[in-house]
């Protein structure tokens, strides 16, 4: 039972894992997104403090000139001209600064419009996935269910100490139990000993592999008597027919 279970129970814990990845993706790309908003919003804020100042200056400046034409001496003349000076040079570093940041924000404009539709895409994808993961994983707890369906009513019928080492085996090894064929263990490939597997084809106890440590079964064990004796009766009545 809980072999034909095994590849349920692989998919029940990795599609969820799955779906929480692209889910941890999408957020990823949405902070991305948010990040670049912000520095969207920045850069235009940063602009327009810029184009405030080169409005100041160039108001400055046509000051700077009416005073340089009213200047009554030299030391006017120069203090005005310095001031003219002082605003030009204002005035052409605001509007370079402008420029960067336009460029910036075309830029980063591009960006963001490509992110966007990159998040659209892949949060459509998320709920697309997560859709099909939901009806999935029902039809797979069904599936699971329906192999495992009177496994309880044989757990009932091992003992509790037994059942605890299997349990034990199976979580940490994933497969708690395997077949002995040929006096070699399925899982590890390991050629058993001689007294060892005798122990084995006899099933009186709980055996282990000594090399792998998982619960060691002869395939023989598992034989239906009724099958066998059917097998036998049909051996005994070939050659009668035969002739």
């Amino acid at each position: 039972m809980d072999a034909s279970a095994r590849d349920f129970d692989i998919e029940l814990k990795e599609l969820p894992e799955r779906i929480e990845e692209m889910r941890s993706d999408v957020q990823t790309l949405e902070a991305l997104l948010e990040r670049e908003r912000e520095q969207l919003a920045e850069a235009t804020k940063l602009r327009a403090q810029q184009v405030d100042e080169l409005k100041n200056r160039t108001d400055g400046l046509a000051k700077a000139k009416a005073k340089a034409a009213k200047a009554r001496n030299l030391k006017e003349a120069d203090a005005a001209e310095r001031e003219v000076d002082a605003n030009r040079r204002a005035i052409r570093e605001r509007e370079e600064e402008i420029t960067r940041l336009e460029e910036a924000i075309e830029r980063k404009s591009t960006s963001l419009a490509t992110r966007e539709e990159q998040f659209k895409e892949a949060h459509g994808n998320l709920k697309e996935e997560e859709t099909k993961a939901t009806a999935r994983l029902a039809i797979v707890n069904a599936e699971r269910s329906k192999v495992l369906k009177g496994r309880e009513d044989v757990v009932e019928k091992i003992d509790k100490m037994t059942m605890k080492r299997y349990e034990r085996f199976k979580k940490s090894k994933g497969t708690a139990v395997v077949f002995v064929k040929d006096r070699t263990c399925s899982k590890c490939r390991m050629s058993l000993p001689a007294q060892l597997y005798i122990e084995v084809t006899r099933a009186e106890t709980l055996t282990r592999c000594p090399q792998c440590q998982t619960i060691i079964i002869h395939e023989d064990v598992m034989r239906d008597p009724n099958e066998e004796a059917g097998e036998a009766s049909t051996e005994e009545v070939a050659p009668e027919a035969s002739a």
